[in-house]
């Protein structure tokens, strides 16, 4: 098998129709020749999800060696989904992704192909909010300067400082996820996956190697919901325990120092003085205007081409209604 697409999804009705003909489009623009194994990891959705990728994969199967749908009768956190379904990766190439956000137009086999020798490769996003895209400056700008901040450092260094990373954009090589250690790590957790899935692999490969493409890899839907935009305890009692990981096990002398600030800050209900008492933002400011001239000059090479990612996204997202149309005929017995 030469690749396979993981769709990890809760209550995504209203989306995975655009994320599953964002992958129907890879594999017939770019696929040629190779064979494709899709997998659906679903948390117990209480919506149309699964019915609507079932509806939609009884016209596209054909693009897939192997289908396979994975649920559960209750909900037990994103963690937990996203790595029941690890033992079950047939390809030599993986990509994990929520069935929420939409691959782009690039051709995103070709560029992970070219990626596959580093252990996580990464592209930038676009911002895809109520169905406009927009390349989102300050993110991208941040992640350009982490980028030349830890360049050619220990990835750990990444973890333990100010770092701007876009997991739905990265890459893992497939030794990750056949790596029990990490999968047992990431289910401690609850709702975080990335930034423990990270910690646990800067240890176990270390040297653990990173390459960023300047293409864009994912529009990243930003909905009222998101959970880096809705902070709840579960979440909160996550970024907490890892920080105290960080402390604990992996941090010394200053870093040590640094990430008991950045617990001390995390705790504080005032946004401001979470951000106005972390010694961590001063840390990293100051490294990013000690790398300016190189950040900006990084940043300058980006070409996203905006217009032809919305023209590609306003596609998607008419076929993704074709099929919802569809869809709703049969179930009202329209057909």
């Amino acid at each position: 098998m030469d690749f396979t697409f993981v769709v990890i999804t809760y209550n995504h009705e209203a989306y995975v129709l655009e994320h599953l003909e964002s992958i129907a489009y890879q594999i017939r623009e770019y696929g040629q020749g190779c064979t494709f194994q899709l997998i659906i990891a679903d948390d117990a959705s209480k919506d149309q999800t699964l019915a609507l990728a079932r509806h939609w994969l009884n016209e596209h199967a054909n693009l897939f060696t192997d289908v396979q749908i994975h649920t559960q009768s209750t909900n037990q956190g994103t963690c937990h989904n996203y790595t029941k379904v690890w033992p079950h990766v047939r390809g030599d190439l993986c990509k994990l992704t929520a069935g929420d956000d939409v691959y782009s137009c690039e051709n995103l086999l070709a560029e992970w192909r070219r990626l596959n020798e580093y252990d996580m490769s990464s592209g930038f996003p676009l911002n895809l909010v109520d169905g406009r895209l927009t390349w989102p400056t300050f993110f991208n700008m941040n992640m350009v300067a982490s980028n030349r901040i830890y360049d050619h450092g220990d990835y750990m260094k990444r973890l333990l400082g100010i770092s701007f990373n876009h997991t739905p954009s990265i890459m893992f090589t497939t030794r990750v996820i056949r790596d029990d250690a990490i999968r047992d790590f990431v289910r401690q957790f609850v709702v975080t996956e990335d930034y423990p899935m990270h910690v646990k692999m800067a240890e176990r490969f270390s040297p653990l190697s990173f390459a960023q493409s300047p293409l864009v890899h994912i529009y990243y839907r930003r909905t009222a919901g998101s959970t880096f935009l809705v902070r709840s305890a579960t979440f909160d009692k996550d970024k907490l325990a890892i920080f105290g990981y960080l402390r604990d096990h992996v941090a010394r002398g200053f870093e040590r120092l640094l990430m008991s600030n950045r617990i001390f800050c995390y705790r504080q209900t005032s946004r401001w003085k979470r951000r106005l008492m972390n010694l961590n933002y001063l840390v990293y400011g100051t490294r990013a205007v000690l790398h300016g001239l190189g950040i900006l000059r990084d940043y300058s090479q980006l070409k996203p081409e905006l217009e032809k990612h919305r023209l590609h996204y306003q596609t998607i997202r008419f076929r993704a209604e074709a099929h919802q149309a569809a869809f709703l005929r049969s179930t009202q017995g329209l057909d």
